[in-house]
């Protein structure tokens, strides 16, 4: 039984009238899939402005690089509702994004995607991320630029230690966003350790930095690929404490 937007009833036979009833047999019907990372701005962007040739990741950065001053605020809005159209076909109905925050290019981004936002609400809940990319201390507009995706309506604080010029400043990183997020209530996604060095940890911090600030069940870390190239007794550490910090 559907009642609103939502399923309010599962029995062998409900005796309600119904205003309209659907055959589902030999159908799934389930609550909606849920994607929890997405990066919605650079969405049906393959070719755009040129093709990755070596596949890699540090290609794709730099491809993304070149395309945000080509990019209009109205490019970003048509490909990200496009690629919701699909999403709903699919039974995708719940997604958190992450948009561009490094320079005044991104934002064209976020007001893109805010509009989307709006456009989708009755269909697609719909999360943005503040992700400054080039580094929250590397790039000299992104505290600016971050803040100010805030104050549009933007609703949760990212970052991208690794990528900072130094492991100090990659910490330093983490402290500033998860402050802003304990100061404006609001939650944090953080990428932390998408590289193969075994010395990036910056987990730790984020961690440290739920665990003082009390944003217990507000924060996420994600792109821990750095975990396969570290020992196992430093993962038999980590694990229990990132669990007891609720991230």
């Amino acid at each position: 039984g559907i009642r609103g937007h939502g399923i309010v009833a599962v029995e062998p036979r409900i005796e309600a009238e119904a205003a309209q009833i659907l055959d589902a047999a030999g159908n799934l019907v389930s609550p909606p899939f849920v994607d929890p990372h997405f990066h919605m701005d650079a969405t049906l962007s393959y070719g755009l402005p040129r093709i990755n040739d070596s596949g890699t990741l540090l290609e794709g950065i730099a491809l993304w690089g070149e395309l945000k001053p080509i990019m209009t605020e109205e490019e970003v809005a048509a490909r990200a509702l496009d690629y919701c159209d699909w999403a709903v076909s699919m039974g995708l109905l719940a997604i958190r994004t992450h948009v561009d925050t490094s320079d005044e290019n991104g934002l064209k981004g976020v007001r893109g995607l805010l509009h989307v936002r709006e456009q989708i609400r009755d269909h697609i809940q719909l999360q943005i991320v503040a992700f400054p990319q080039d580094g929250f201390l590397r790039s000299p507009a992104a505290r600016d630029c971050t803040l100010r995706a805030l104050d549009m309506g933007v609703e949760i604080v990212g970052g991208i230690p690794h990528f900072e010029r130094t492991m100090e400043e990659g910490r330093r990183s983490v402290t500033d966003l998860c402050e802003i997020a304990a100061e404006r209530g609001l939650m944090v996604d953080i990428h932390c350790d998408e590289t193969d060095d075994p010395m990036s940890r910056h987990i730790e911090q984020l961690a440290f930095e739920t665990r003082r600030l009390g944003l217990q069940g507000r924060v996420a870390g994600s792109h821990l690929t750095w975990m396969h190239s570290v020992d196992n007794y430093y993962v038999s550490k980590r694990l229990p404490l990132t669990a007891e910090a609720g991230t």
